[in-house]
C-alpha cells in the first residue's frame, strides 16, 4: 500500500469511528461535523469522556490504537451508563458495529464519570493491566524489545541462552507495517500456530530519524527475508553480523572473508568460529565435560562436538571452537596427529578423509546463493556454481538509485529483490527463431537493467559453519532491518551442571560491543537499586514522622 492509500485508509478508518460514534459525541453537546472530522473526532472523543489529551496519539498509532480505542469505546458507553462487559465484548467482537448500534438504538442521557461505576465492571487491576499493555507496545515497538539467542550461529559473541535488549532507535525506529496485531505478540499467538496478525491491510515502509546508519560489522536484528508466506515486520527474527554494506563487493576466499579488496577484520569482542576435523593418536580428547570447562564447547546436540569414527590407535572428531582458541587447544592436547579446517571447496571434498567425505559432499551438494534450496531456483546458469560456504563470490551488494545490467547468467542473482523485495513482475524470454537473445520484461516493459529501489546488506553469522545467513539466501533488504542488539541483561546456559553455573555471571549485565574486556554492570546496578530502596523508605519515614 502507498502513503497515498495507506492516508485514505486511514481517513476513512477515523471517519467509520466518528459514524460509530455520532451519538455519543452529540449527546455531549458537540456538532455532527466534529464527530464526522476524521482524527479530530479522536480528540472529541477524549473530551467527552473527559480523557487527557495525548489519548489521541495514543489512538492514532498503529496496533497500540486498536487497543485505545476499544478502551476509548467502553469510556463513551460509561458516560451514557450503558458500558458493561457484555456490550463491551460484542461491540470489540463486531468491530465496533455494536457500539454504534448502541448509540443509535439507545435512549442516551449524557452524565459525569463515576469511578465506582467504572470499577464496577472494569476492575482496577484490569485496567492497569491494559495500560501497561499499552506501555509495553509501545516501547516494544519504538525504543527497544527484548530477544533471546535461540540458536548458536552468532557464538561466542551472542549465545545461545543471551537475553537481550535491541535498540530499534539505532537504525531509526520502523513504523508498524501490519497495523492489525495483537499488542505484544509477533506472528503467532504464543504455543498455537495461529496467526496474531490479519495481513489485509499493509502500510507502507517509513522509519523514524536514525540514531546511526548500519556499519560493517555491526550485530543486526532483522527480520528473515524468504519467509514470504508473512508480512515484513512479521518474519522471524535473525541476528547475524553485517559484513557488506550497500555498494560493497564481498568475497569468501578459504574462509577469509574480503570486502573491497581487504581482508575484513573482526570487532574486538568478536571471535569467528570455524568446525575443525580433529585425529587423535594413542589417546582420545578429553571427555565431553572437561572440553565444555576449558573452552565451552557443548555436547554433541549443539552441533559444537561430533565423535565421528574410532578404530585401534587413534579417533576421529568434528569439533566447532574459536580462532582465539585454537593454538592452545593444540597444546592441551598433544596426542592430536591432525588438524584442520573444513574448507571446503568442490574440488576439496575429494581430499577429506573418508569419514568426512559424505559430510563434506552434503554441505557441497546443498548449494549456496543463488543455487541453494532455499530459494528453489535451480542450476544459476554458471552463476555460483563453484561457490561454497568457505569460498564464495566475489559479489557486489546492491545499493539504492544504482541500475545493474541484467543477463541470463546474472539475473538470478536480482531474481528475489525484483520479484520479492521490490514487487515487480519480472519474466524471462527465451531465445526463439526472431529472437536469438534472451530478454527481460518487468512489469510488462522489455528492460535490459535494473535499478534498486533499497538499499541491501550481507549478514552472517561469527559461527561461519553452523549459520544460516546471506550465504544461502542472499541479500538483506534496508526495510526488514529491526534494530542493534545493545545490552545482555541474563545469560543462561542450560548445559551447566548446577544453578549457579548455569547463569554465566561474566555476562550478565553487559554490552554487546565495545572496547576492551567485557565487564559487568551487575553489580553496580544492584548497589544503585539497593541505595534508592534505602532512600525511598527512609524519606517514606520522615514525611510520616513529619505528619
Amino acid at each position: 500500500m502507498s502513503i497515498g492509500l495507506t492516508l485514505v485508509f486511514l481517513t476513512l478508518l477515523h471517519l467509520y469511528y466518528g459514524i460509530l460514534a455520532l451519538k455519543f459525541i452529540t449527546g455531549a453537546g458537540y456538532k455532527s461535523w466534529q464527530a464526522l472530522l476524521p482524527f479530530y473526532n479522536i480528540y472529541i472523543m477524549t473530551k467527552v469522556i473527559k480523557r487527557p489529551w495525548w489519548w489521541t496519539a495514543l489512538a492514532i498509532l498503529p496496533v497500540v490504537g486498536n487497543v485505545m480505542m476499544a478502551v476509548i469505546f467502553f469510556e463513551l458507553l460509561h458516560m451514557y451508563r450503558i458500558a458493561n462487559v457484555k456490550n463491551t465484548v460484542i461491540g470489540i467482537l463486531s468491530a465496533g458495529l455494536y457500539f454504534g448500534y448502541l448509540g443509535y438504538s439507545s435512549p442516551l442521557k449524557y452524565q459525569d464519570r463515576d469511578l465506582k461505576i467504572i470499577r464496577k465492571y472494569i476492575s482496577e487491576g484490569f485496567a492497569s493491566i491494559v495500560f501497561a499493555i499499552i506501555a509495553a507496545t509501545l516501547i516494544r515497538a519504538y525504543t527497544f524489545e527484548a530477544f533471546t539467542i535461540p540458536t548458536p550461529s552468532m557464538e561466542r559473541s551472542m549465545m545461545v541462552g543471551d537475553f537481550l535488549f535491541v535498540s530499534k532507535l539505532q537504525y531509526g525506529s520502523r513504523l508498524p507495517m501490519t497495523p492489525f496485531s495483537f499488542p505484544l505478540m509477533h506472528n503467532k499467538v504464543p504455543f498455537t500456530e495461529i496467526k496474531a496478525f490479519s495481513g489485509a491491510v499493509q502500510f507502507p515502509y517509513l522509519r523514524l530519524p536514525k540514531l546511526s546508519d548500519v556499519e560493517r560489522n555491526d550485530p543486526v536484528v532483522f527480520n528473515y527475508p524468504r519467509q514470504l508466506e508473512y508480512p515484513v515486520d512479521k518474519r522471524d527474527h535473525y541476528v547475524k553480523r553485517c559484513l557488506g554494506l550497500p555498494g560493497d563487493t564481498l568475497q569468501i576466499k578459504n574462509l577469509e572473508v574480503y570486502v573491497n579488496g581487504s581482508l575484513s577484520q573482526m570487532p574486538e569482542r568478536a571471535d569467528a568460529q570455524f568446525q575443525y576435523y580433529v585425529r587423535t593418536k594413542n589417546g582420545r580428547l578429553g571427555a565431553a565435560l572437561e572440553l565444555k570447562e576449558r573452552y565451552d564447547i557443548n555436547p554433541m546436540e549443539s552441533g559444537d562436538y561430533y565423535e565421528i569414527g574410532e578404530a585401534p590407535g587413534y579417533a576421529e572428531y568434528l569439533i566447532t571452537i574459536s580462532e582465539s582458541e585454537i593454538e592452545k587447544f593444540k597444546q592441551d592436547y598433544p596426542q592430536i596427529d591432525t588438524i584442520f579446517p573444513l574448507d571446503l571447496s568442490r574440488a576439496s571434498v575429494k581430499k577429506l578423509p573418508n569419514s568426512l567425505k559424505r559430510h563434506g559432499q552434503s554441505i557441497v551438494s546443498g548449494g549456496v546463493f543463488p543455487n541453494s534450496a532455499m530459494m528453489g531456483y535451480g542450476n544459476a546458469s554458471g552463476i555460483g556454481t563453484n561457490w561454497t560456504r568457505d569460498n564464495f563470490g566475489p559479489i557486489h551488494i546492491p545499493k539504492a538509485n544504482t541500475t545493474v545490467d541484467l543477463t541470463i547468467n546474472n539475473y538470478k542473482l536480482y531474481k528475489a529483490i525484483i520479484e520479492d523485495y521490490e514487487g515487480h513482475d519480472l519474466k524471462v524470454i527465451r531465445p526463439s527463431k526472431g529472437n536469438p537473445n534472451h530478454e527481460f520484461q518487468i512489469d510488462g516493459e522489455l528492460v535490459n537493467s535494473y535499478t534498486f529501489e533499497q538499499d541491501y546488506y550481507w549478514m552472517m553469522g561469527d559461527n561461519r559453519h553452523n549459520s544460516e545467513d546471506s550465504r544461502y539466501w542472499g541479500f538483506v533488504p534496508e526495510d526488514h532491518i529491526v534494530g542493534k542488539p545493545v545490552f545482555i541483561w541474563m545469560s543462561f546456559d542450560k548445559y551447566g551442571s548446577s544453578l549457579f553455573e548455569k547463569i554465566r555471571f561474566d555476562r550478565v549485565f553487559t554490552t554487546v560491543s565495545g572496547d576492551g574486556e567485557r565487564r559487568s554492570y551487575f553489580w553496580p546496578f544492584m548497589v544503585v537499586l539497593v541505595g534508592v530502596t534505602i532512600f525511598n523508605r527512609w524519606r517514606k519515614k520522615k514525611k510520616a514522622s513529619a505528619a
